[in-house]
């Protein structure tokens, strides 16, 4: 945990630092459930003459050590288009109403990021959205049924899991949920908003089958993985598939430090489950951004797969399971 008086200090010595030359519109404080369980802070800052997203971890503020502070630059438009209702991508979507909703502004000197929180109020998924939400698992069940057929159990259940992830946003954008995207989030929205499509999501991921020994050794062998494959990859279309992943990877392993770290189970025991589901979850993600591999006719490495299915399989994963799991995945989106 930071102590506030320290946020404080961070938050003015990085306000002292923008120039009129950065054309800064505003910064937020990103906040989580987990923030008293952290030594992170992170902020969003939105600029002018920015075209694309930039993430920066700063590491200049030697008054202030052992504390990592991300900094992510987003170019305005970011922020408007989702506003105005352009066609724009669902993560951005998400993205933006998360930020809007659960951040801190800590610098707005035009007060246009206090207008944006309040257009986000009245903001909804648009129809659209919602159909190509139903489009893209229908295409990803085909990848599994395809898989199916050519007897490629371990490539139809990571197909299986991403057909999942998109089904489960259907019923939970009707209700104009937004905190979405990836397993971790999709685990933290479904424990508030539905416990049966949260127990269904979980099994897909087989969270009961971790400890923390196991899931340490599966984080440790998919990043010797990754690293292998990066060094093949540099400059291919690969190459930003597997540094995502890192991300994710960091990120399981400080979710499981975080939930390891815990001392008092019969006060935190739900914050520490909550936490390792999180850790399975980001190992997952992990794993489906190192295995894409778009060239291949399967679009998944092998090599990778294997790994996935040393870790997540077993001999009660067959045809027979995955077409029961098929069975409530078009039940979602056909509804």
């Amino acid at each position: 945990m930071v102590d506030q008086q320290i946020i404080n200090q961070i938050i003015e010595t990085l306000l002292s630092k923008i120039t009129s030359e950065d054309q800064e519109l505003g910064r937020f404080l990103v906040q989580d459930q987990y923030d008293d369980l952290d030594s992170r802070i992170v902020f969003w800052a939105i600029r002018e003459k920015l075209r694309d997203l930039k993430e920066t971890t700063i590491t200049d503020l030697e008054e202030i050590p052992d504390i990592e502070v991300k900094l992510t630059l987003a170019p305005r438009g970011f922020f408007e288009d989702v506003l105005t209702g352009k066609n724009v991508p669902y993560w951005q979507v998400a993205t933006v109403m998360r930020l809007l909703q659960s951040s801190e502004i800590i610098y707005d000197p035009r007060g246009k990021l206090d207008l944006w929180k309040s257009q986000a109020e009245h903001l909804e998924w648009q129809s659209d959205v919602i159909d190509l939400k139903r489009q893209t698992t229908r295409m990803l069940m085909d990848r599994v049924k395809n898989r199916i057929q050519e007897d490629m159990i371990a490539d139809a259940y990571i197909w299986l899991i991403k057909a999942a992830e998109e089904a489960i946003c259907v019923p939970l954008m009707i209700n104009n949920a937004f905190g979405l995207g990836t397993a971790s989030l999709l685990l933290d929205s479904l424990r508030e908003a539905d416990i049966n499509l949260y127990d269904f999501f979980n099994q897909l991921l087989r969270i009961s089958y971790f400890n923390p020994e196991k899931l340490t050794n599966a984080r440790q062998e998919l990043e010797l993985l990754a690293d292998r494959l990066y060094q093949q990859h540099i400059r291919t279309d690969r190459e930003m598939w597997i540094l995502s992943a890192f991300v994710s990877i960091n990120e399981s392993e400080r979710r499981l430090n975080q939930s390891m770290s815990i001392k008092s189970p019969e006060i935190t025991t739900p914050i520490s489950s909550r936490l390792f589901e999180t850790a399975v979850g980001e190992l997952w993600q992990g794993f489906f951004l190192v295995a894409q591999s778009p060239k291949l006719d399967v679009k998944l490495d092998p090599w990778v797969v294997a790994s996935f299915w040393n870790w997540f399989g077993g001999v009660e994963i067959n045809e027979e399971w995955l077409k029961d799991k098929m069975d409530f995945i078009n039940s979602l989106i056909e509804s």
